[in-house]
C-alpha cells in the first residue's frame, strides 16, 4: 500500500477519533434526551454520514472543508443529547477548545521534532497516528474529570462566564496559530507558545475546579448546619408531643373507663383509635441515617395523614444517598407532593414508597392509588396536569436531577396505580 493511501486511511481514523471524543464529552455532561434513547449511536451514525460525504466529495484532512463539515457535526450532535441551552454551549465551548488544543500541540511538536514543515505534517503516517492517540486519550481525560464534576458546580451563572472568558481566548489564539502555520518548520518560539497555551488552559481548569470544591465544601458545611438544626428542631417538637401525650395519658384512660362503663364499646374504639393517629403523628421520625431525608419523609408522612392517605415506606440505609441537599427536596418533595395529591381522590388512598440499594445503583418506586388511570404516551413524563389530575407538577425538574446524576426513570399507570420508578448510580458525584 502507498503511503499516499496509508495516511488517506489513518486521516479518517482521526476524524473517528475525534468524534469519539466529541461524543464522550456529551455524554457525560449532557446526558441523554428526553425525545431520543440512543444519542451515542445516532452520533456514531451522523458522524458515518459526515465520513462517506468527506471521501465522496474528497474534503482532504485538516483543510477549510474538513474544519466547516467538523463544526457543523460539533453543533448538530448536540440535538441528540439533553442539558439546558446554557450547558450546550458549555459542552461545545469545551470539545472546540479540546480540538484546537490537540491539533496545534501535535502539529507544533511533530513539525518541530521531525524537521517536517507544519502544512506537511498531516502527510505523515506517524504523526497522523499521534493525532488519533491524542484523540482517544485527551477525550477520555476531560470526560473523567467532567464525570467527576458533574453535579458539584456551586458557581453562579456570572461567576460561569467569567472563567469562560480565559478559554475562549485560548481558542481564539488556537485559531490565529492554525491560520498562521507557514510552509517552514516550526520554530522554538510556535512549540513554547502552543505548549504554553495548552498548559494555562489545564492549568485554570484545575484551579476552577479546586476553587469549586473549596466552595461546595463551605455551602456542604452550612447546609449540615441547617440540617443538623432542622433534625433537633423536629426531635424536639416529637419529644414535646410526647410529653403533652404521656400527661394527658391518664385522663385518656378516664375517658375511656367512662365510656366502658357505659357499654358504649363503639366509641371507645373510635376514641383509642384517635388517640392512636395522634401518637403516631407525634412521633414519626424516619431513621435512614440520612437527616434530610428524615425529615422530608416525616413531614409527607403527616401532611400524607391530614387528607386521610395512607404512605408505607419500606427503605434501607440511605446514608450514602448521592442526591445532593437541594436535589433530594426537590425529587422526593415533587413525587410525594404529586403523589398524596392523586391518592386523596381514590377510593384507596394509599403511598408506597420503595428504596433498595445494589452494588451498581440505588432503585427507588413510588406508587399510588389514583381515581383513575393516567394516559403516559411512550412512557414518557405527562405534559399538562389539566387531565391528569394529582400528576405532572414539578415531574421535569424531578427528571433534570435525575439527568444530572445519569438517572433513569419509568413511569406507568395500569388498574389504577400510578408508578414513578427511577434509579441513580450508587457513586453518582
Amino acid at each position: 500500500m502507498k503511503s499516499n493511501e496509508i495516511s488517506y486511511l489513518i486521516g479518517h481514523a482521526v476524524c473517528v477519533s475525534q468524534c469519539i471524543a466529541f461524543i464522550m464529552v456529551y455524554r457525560v455532561y449532557l446526558g441523554k434526551n428526553r425525545w431520543c434513547r440512543f444519542p451515542c449511536l445516532w452520533s456514531a451514525l451522523l458522524a458515518v454520514g459526515m465520513l462517506v460525504m468527506s471521501v465522496v466529495w474528497n474534503f482532504g484532512f485538516f483543510s477549510a472543508a474538513s474544519v466547516f463539515s467538523n463544526m457543523i457535526y460539533l453543533f448538530v450532535t448536540l440535538i441528540f443529547f439533553g442539558g439546558t441551552a446554557g450547558q450546550r454551549c458549555v459542552a461545545s465551548l469545551i470539545n472546540g477548545i479540546m480540538c484546537l488544543l490537540e491539533e496545534n500541540t501535535v502539529n507544533y511538536t511533530a513539525s518541530w521534532l521531525t524537521g517536517i514543515p507544519t502544512h506537511e505534517v498531516w502527510k505523515n503516517p506517524f504523526c497522523l497516528v499521534a493525532m488519533v492517540v491524542t484523540n482517544l486519550v485527551v477525550g477520555g481525560l476531560v470526560s473523567a474529570a467532567l464525570y467527576r464534576w458533574r453535579g458539584r458546580s456551586a458557581m453562579e451563572p456570572m461567576q460561569r462566564v467569567a472563567v469562560s472568558f480565559f478559554p475562549c481566548v485560548a481558542v481564539a489564539l488556537n485559531i490565529v496559530l492554525m491560520l498562521s502555520r507557514e510552509e517552514n518548520t516550526a520554530t522554538l518560539i510556535n512549540l513554547l507558545l502552543t505548549l504554553g497555551l495548552t498548559v494555562a488552559v489545564l492549568v485554570h481548569v484545575l484551579i476552577v475546579g479546586m476553587l469549586n470544591d473549596q466552595v461546595t465544601k463551605r455551602q456542604d458545611s452550612r447546609f449540615r448546619a441547617e440540617l443538623e438544626r432542622q433534625r433537633a428542631e423536629a426531635l424536639l417538637e416529637s419529644y414535646t408531643a410526647q410529653r403533652r401525650l404521656t400527661h394527658e395519658f391518664t385522663n385518656h384512660i378516664n375517658a375511656l373507663a367512662d365510656l366502658l362503663e357505659q357499654g358504649d364499646v363503639k366509641s371507645a374504639r373510635e376514641y383509642i383509635a384517635s388517640v392512636s393517629d395522634r401518637v403516631m403523628s407525634g412521633t414519626t421520625i424516619m431513621d435512614t441515617h440520612n437527616p434530610l431525608l428524615d425529615s422530608i419523609l416525616s413531614r409527607k408522612y403527616e401532611e400524607a395523614g391530614r387528607q386521610g392517605v395512607a404512605l408505607y415506606f419500606d427503605l434501607c440505609d440511605l446514608k450514602q444517598l448521592p442526591l445532593g441537599g437541594t436535589d433530594l427536596v426537590i425529587v422526593f418533595s415533587n413525587l410525594l407532593d404529586n403523589a398524596i395529591r392523586g391518592a386523596a381522590a381514590a377510593d384507596l388512598p394509599e403511598i408506597y414508597l420503595r428504596i433498595r440499594k445494589n452494588r451498581e445503583e440505588y432503585l427507588v418506586s413510588v406508587r399510588n392509588r389514583v381515581e383513575r388511570d393516567v394516559e403516559i404516551p411512550g412512557g414518557q413524563l405527562p405534559l399538562s396536569t389539566k387531565k391528569e389530575p394529582g400528576h405532572g407538577m414539578g415531574l421535569a425538574n424531578v427528571w433534570d436531577v435525575l439527568k444530572k446524576y445519569g438517572g433513569e426513570y419509568t413511569i406507568s399507570c395500569r388498574g389504577r396505580w400510578f408508578r414513578f420508578t427511577f434509579s441513580i448510580p450508587a457513586c453518582s458525584p
